[in-house]
């Protein structure tokens, strides 16, 4: 753990106050927002540059708690990133696709291959990785798990799946070591010169060309290529998941989409599931009759702090 000073020394007390209460929060923002009031004698900015800074300190706060061998510190606070979708599949694989930009796409490939999808505007916050390499833990199932990139062609597109990338295989090491794991950047084409030759580009900045990537512009590609103006991304991705992903992982997904597809035609030409199904939707529909027809009122008196159990009461007959 790093040596903090000043303000951010007498910061990072309350936070720590806050995480042994055991209380559970749904993103960093709360915590900010539990102590923010205990904290304003120590505001030196303007309200917008405040929060910021602390909310910031909050996310690096915890990530280095996490670096530093306190694994579960997330669960136990329960922050979930809003990045990472399909995370509760029932036949989750250890595959996660990285979209620089959220597209149809990747979600229908994503679902398809009953994988998690990532999606980042730019930005990864610290705590995202460690959701990521979660997920990849509980779905590695032959200790081999896969990041698969498709980004806009360009020195920030790299620079931001490798980001994560790293970050990912940092945060696995410390959660479960045995997990062989593998980042793969799609590109669109069989090469950067098909990519140029096949879609609309654009010549960087610049500040873009020595800010970013030097060395994307010392390769010889000084054009960039946007996302969006790339077809058949989910081809794209199918092909680089066949190409590079373990023969074992790919098998158990092809056995899991013919399953389904198997699973479905049967009960289609079922006969007893056939009536077995009209009967529970019947049945669905006098239930919700038989609620809908319950004569009760609401009759709620909220006091300071909500009395969970008070609630329980608080539906009675007329």
């Amino acid at each position: 753990m790093k040596k903090y000073r000043g303000i951010r020394k007498k910061l990072i007390i309350y936070i720590d106050s806050f995480l042994e209460s055991g209380e559970r929060v749904e993103n960093i923002r709360d915590i900010w927002y539990k102590i923010k009031g205990d904290v304003e004698y120590l505001k030196n900015s303007p309200d917008s540059k405040w929060d910021k800074y602390v909310n910031a300190l909050i996310g690096e706060y915890l990530y280095e708690k996490f670096l530093d061998g306190d694994v579960t510190i997330y669960r136990r606070l329960n922050i979930i990133t809003k990045g990472l979708s399909n995370d509760t599949h029932q036949y989750n694989t250890p595959i996660v696709l990285f979209s620089e930009k959220a597209t149809r796409s990747t979600d229908i490939l994503a679902e398809a291959l009953m994988c998690g999808v990532y999606s980042s505007t730019g930005q990864i916050p610290s705590f995202e990785t460690v959701n990521i390499a979660e997920y990849i833990n509980r779905t590695a199932k032959h200790n081999k798990a896969y990041l698969i990139a498709i980004t806009d062609f360009d020195p920030s597109g790299e620079s931001i799946f490798h980001s994560l990338a790293v970050k990912v295989k940092t945060d696995l090491k410390i959660i479960n070591p045995e997990i062989e794991f593998v980042a793969i950047p799609v590109l669109f084409g069989n090469g950067y010169d098909d990519i140029v030759s096949h879609y609309p580009t654009y010549t960087l900045s610049s500040n873009k060309k020595n800010k970013l990537n030097q060395a994307w512009i010392e390769k010889g590609h000084p054009l960039g290529v946007e996302l969006n103006v790339v077809e058949n991304k989910a081809k794209l991705l199918e092909a680089a998941i066949l190409k590079t992903v373990a023969p074992e992982v790919v098998e158990k997904l092809s056995r899991q989409r013919w399953n389904k597809e198997e699973e479905a035609r049967i009960l289609v030409n079922d006969s007893l599931y056939i009536e077995l199904h009209e009967k529970l939707k019947k049945r669905m529909a006098d239930i919700k009759d038989e609620v809908e027809s319950m004569q009760t009122v609401f009759e709620a008196k909220w006091p300071m702090q909500i009395d969970f159990k008070a609630i329980l009461n608080m539906t009675k007959k007329k």
